[in-house]
């Protein structure tokens, strides 16, 4: 069974104890001393979308590069390319946007960089044994490093239900290649009941899979990369796809690129989850979603799944409820099931409650 540490806090907690909280729960992983002195470490983390404020502060995210650095090794914050438009499409632009959000090697620390490369086909093929892959595409920078620290956010997901450790590991560590591969089981669909022909999800389509004729959208098939983006953007709730089938695949096959991207560094790995401005959707939309409960706290742990399975029992044990019920999405729990079984860990934990 696997530990997962848990302070109870708020994104008001004073930043002074805020940064004790995040020292120690890095601490209680055991990481520092399993480094070897000069490591190469990454620290994969969401730098934000323009427009939304759910990414992690960059003065929290500099605490573990501090403890990183005392403990010898030599970290780097990153992150990966969008498959869909905006300003993370590029490194360039990616890079820019990070700096405007906080993420300065000033503030942090320590070097910035995007793990694949300028347009996101810098990447390096891993073996591995899973139901869907024998190889994954994985960002080159993330495939190199000698260790790896996620620090991720919990939220809800369109696709995969909620978003924390595994995603931000399977999806975030991906090559565009690799993020193909997972989003190819998604087929969206136009309800034209619905669709009002306002454009909205022509002018967020990376791949012009979308026209807009007689007032109505339709998809190409064949155009369609999967990314899910007319998802999240449609005012209307016009585009749909299946909920009973797709979702899962990709959970499982993102789940196999998290496999891949934690290859050689089983057992210099840690894990943090901020359990603080939860929102229904990712930190990906442009926008800043409302709020579905208050901020719970801070988790820490080595098993990516474990530290998932935590975190989505204390979200929904918060709601009084399911997150699929509050989300209004019944979506299947694929990632946990899957993650388990490809022997990335375990779901049952045990949860130690810390004091600062």
């Amino acid at each position: 069974m696997a530990t997962v540490f848990f302070i109870p806090a708020t994104l008001q907690t004073p930043r002074q104890t805020l940064t004790r909280i995040v020292a120690y729960l890095f601490q209680a992983t055991g990481l520092p001393a399993r480094l070897d002195p000069g490591d190469l470490t990454a620290v994969k983390i969401h730098f934000g979308e323009e427009g939304n404020r759910g990414h992690i502060p960059p003065d929290l995210a500099a605490v573990v590069s501090r403890e990183l650095l005392a403990a010898g090794a030599k970290p780097f914050f990153t992150d990966t390319n969008t498959l869909y438009v905006g300003r993370r499409a590029n490194a360039v632009d990616h890079l820019l946007l990070a700096h405007e959000h906080g993420f300065t090697p000033e503030a942090l620390g320590a070097p910035v960089l995007i793990a694949d490369g300028l347009l996101g086909n810098d990447e390096v093929r891993v073996k591995i044994k899973g139901k869907h892959f024998q190889e994954v595409r994985i960002a080159r920078d993330l495939a190199l490093a000698r260790a790896l620290v996620g620090i991720n956010h919990f939220t809800g997901h369109l696709v995969t239900g909620f978003g924390a450790a595994l995603k931000n590991l399977g999806m975030g560590g991906a090559s565009r290649a690799g993020k193909l591969h997972q989003h190819a089981a998604v087929r969206p669909r136009v309800n034209l009941k619905k669709c009002t022909g306002c454009a909205e999800c022509v002018r967020w389509c990376s791949t012009g899979a979308i026209r807009v004729k007689d007032a109505l959208a339709s998809i190409d098939g064949r155009a369609c990369i999967g990314c899910g983006q007319c998802l999240s953007v449609c005012p209307h709730h016009a585009v749909q796809f299946n909920w009973d089938e797709s979702p899962a695949l990709v959970q499982q096959k993102m789940v196999e690129h998290a496999l891949g991207v934690l290859m050689g560094k089983e057992k210099k790995s840690a894990h943090l989850t901020f359990l603080t401005h939860i929102t229904a959707e990712c930190d990906c939309l442009a926008t800043d979603d409302p709020l579905l409960l208050p901020d719970i706290g801070v988790l820490a742990s080595t098993d990516p799944v474990a530290i998932d399975a935590a975190a989505l029992d204390l979200v929904e044990q918060a709601l009084g409820g399911t997150l699929a019920q509050a989300t209004g999405r019944p979506l299947p729990n694929a990632q946990l099931v899957h993650a388990q079984a490809v022997g990335l860990g375990s779901s049952e934990y045990e949860l130690v409650t810390l004091e600062v």
